[in-house]
């Protein structure tokens, strides 16, 4: 193990590189290794468009490196959108070198602060679930990170190319343009010694250690790319039918043949599994072997498998307002070719934000305390009866038989949890044994972000000092 040790600040928290690495990060084949001791980022050359605030906006973009200079009209623009979310298909990069110095001068305490600070600071462009928006980092963190497959090592959040296509338009990302957004002034703030790869994780990991999840460590080095090519074999794509097809009959069976493919998940366009159910049919039963799957080819086992699903349900709800066809909105790839150039997943439901939103398709909330870590997610999953039901948004979810009309809901994958020995154990050791999951979560979440290629060999890891609970940002959830 090599060995390092720097301090820094996080408002009263102090946060500190271990003399020892907990834990090494993964080569590019998903091995776990030791690769250096000092930090290593990756960053990208920050695009100064200004905020975009109000209708008819006119924007001059800093010139990619695929095409010249152009002026865009936006008919409805939200601040960060086309920093966030680039129309240009390739944009520019520092060198690794000029990443690496930049990085080497990154106060993580300082961005790790402003990013606590933009928490509980929602915006009226899009306002935050119960008024805090850490549960959207943690799925923005997570979705980034979970593309990853130890088949063949493609995929993880370095690079951060969620910003690109083909991942910018996948269903399962539905809305992150609004969260990259978010962060966009962050990310112009700190410039290129912070890569997109590394705020989206950092974003992630501060939202959930602010909401009482006891994370000991976070990495830096993941090193931007200037286009989304190194995602098209996760994606329906040429190259993704030649390195990775769909190994059954159809889009969502894709796992049918699983060492037939490198491909991990069981439908193109998502991250892991369908949440309604295998080919959206809501038979828990038929989930399990997708899930285990998928997830043994992201490079968990079953109990980081409970851990990730359970401990990341513990936050923020699901998004299905309505039941309107195309009701998201347009993804990017549509909506910037359009005329006039719309801004990406504008929903149709009302206002389309805030209670208006659309995402999955399934609506509510998994705990009453949505914005707190608890293991309430597995306590009420073994101690209730659920009943299928179809939710607001025309999709099939569950609900607590004894009380249909409380908010909180699970999806059929949730539900798959209990039609399998190994899974259901493990629910119930969590369920009665909060520090269990605690350590699961802990480490699972660190091998699901340090997965995968793109790492400086400059790369530092932090150990951070348990979250300070009279620090914890708190917001009303669902009344049970």
């Amino acid at each position: 193990m090599t060995t390092c040790s720097a301090d820094i600040e996080v408002g009263a928290a102090s946060v500190s590189m271990s003399e020892m690495e907990r834990r090494p990060l993964t080569d590019e084949k998903g091995n776990r290794s030791c690769r250096a001791r000092y930090i290593a980022p990756a960053a990208i050359t920050v695009l100064l468009l200004g905020l975009c605030i109000g209708v008819g906006v006119v924007f001059s973009l800093v010139k990619p490196a695929s095409r010249s200079t152009q002026t865009l009209a936006l008919e409805h623009p939200y601040p960060g959108m086309l920093v966030a979310t680039p129309v240009e298909t390739r944009v520019e990069v520092p060198t690794l070198q000029e990443y690496e110095d930049a990085m080497e001068k990154l106060d993580l305490g300082a961005v790790m602060a402003d990013i606590t600070d933009l928490l509980t600071s929602s915006k009226d462009w899009w306002p935050a679930d119960f008024g805090n928006y850490g549960p959207f980092f943690v799925r923005l963190a997570w979705h980034c990170s979970g593309t990853f497959r130890k088949t063949d090592g493609a995929g993880g959040c370095a690079g951060g190319r969620q910003r690109f296509e083909p991942e910018a338009s996948w269903e399962d990302n539905t809305n992150l343009d609004k969260a990259r957004a978010l962060l966009a002034p962050i990310k112009a703030k700190y410039g290129i010694g912070l890569s997109w790869g590394d705020l989206f994780v950092l974003a992630g990991t501060t939202a959930l250690r602010s909401m009482g999840t006891p994370l000991k460590q976070f990495c830096l080095g993941r090193i931007d790319d200037p286009d989304g090519s190194k995602s098209l074999p996760l994606s329906p794509s040429a190259i993704q039918k030649e390195v990775a097809p769909c190994a059954g009959s159809a889009n969502g069976l894709c796992q049918d043949h699983p060492n037939e493919t490198n491909l991990a998940s069981t439908t193109l366009g998502l991250i892991y599994v369908n949440p309604e159910g295998a080919r959206g049919i809501p038979e828990p039963a038929n989930s399990v072997d997708e899930i285990r799957i998928t997830f043994k080819k992201m490079g968990h086992d079953d109990r980081a498998t409970v851990a990730l699903i359970g401990g990341g349900h513990a936050f923020g709800k699901a998004h299905g307002a309505c039941a309107l066809p195309d009701a998201a909105g347009l993804p990017p790839k549509k909506a910037y070719p359009s005329s006039p150039l719309q801004c990406p997943w504008s929903g149709r439901c009302g206002t389309g934000k805030g209670n208006d939103t659309y995402t999955s398709g399934l609506e509510g909330a998994w705990t009453s305390t949505p914005t707190q870590w608890s293991n309430e997610f597995f306590k009420y999953l073994i101690e209730k009866e659920w009943e299928k039901h179809i939710g607001p948004g025309g999709h099939y979810q569950w609900r607590m038989k004894d009380s249909p009309q409380d908010p909180r809901m699970r999806f059929t994958t949730d539900m798959a949890l209990l039609y399998d020995m190994s899974y259901k154990a493990i629910v119930e050791e969590f369920a009665s044994n909060l520090t269990a999951l605690d350590e699961a979560f802990d480490f699972a979440w660190a091998t699901l972000t340090e997965n995968g290629k793109g790492w400086s060999s400059k790369h530092k890891c932090y150990t951070l000092s348990p979250p300070d609970k009279n620090r914890m940002l708190n917001s009303d959830g669902p009344e049970p």
